[in-house]
């Protein structure tokens, strides 16, 4: 679970009277992120949006290294063990004319 800083954590309800000082604070890095409790259970987190585009970039990249890793753990596949197409086709009850 991701930790927060006692000035990270804001009511909801806090939220909703001071929205722009809020983002103000996290456009100058007084805040790094904003989690919003409700109900004292935490229901969302803000980011500025240089701070979502930077973890969006690093999850892709997490993402494109697991497909790398899949791709050479198959080409150590053995050739016998592959399954024609048309038997793919078949298994799935589609014609070739179909695609």
């Amino acid at each position: 679970m991701t930790t927060f800083a006692r000035n990270e954590i804001i009511s909801s309800t806090t939220v909703v009277r001071q929205f722009s000082s809020l983002i103000r604070s996290l456009l100058s890095h007084e805040r790094q992120k904003i989690g919003v409790i409700r109900n004292n259970e935490m229901e969302a987190v803000i980011l500025s949006v240089d701070e979502y585009e930077r973890l969006h970039a690093q999850a892709q990249r997490a993402e494109y290294l697991e497909l790398a890793t899949i791709v050479d753990q198959r080409k150590e596949t053995p050739t016998s063990s592959y399954i024609p197409f048309e038997d793919v086709l078949k298994k799935a009850g589609i014609t070739g004319n179909e695609l």
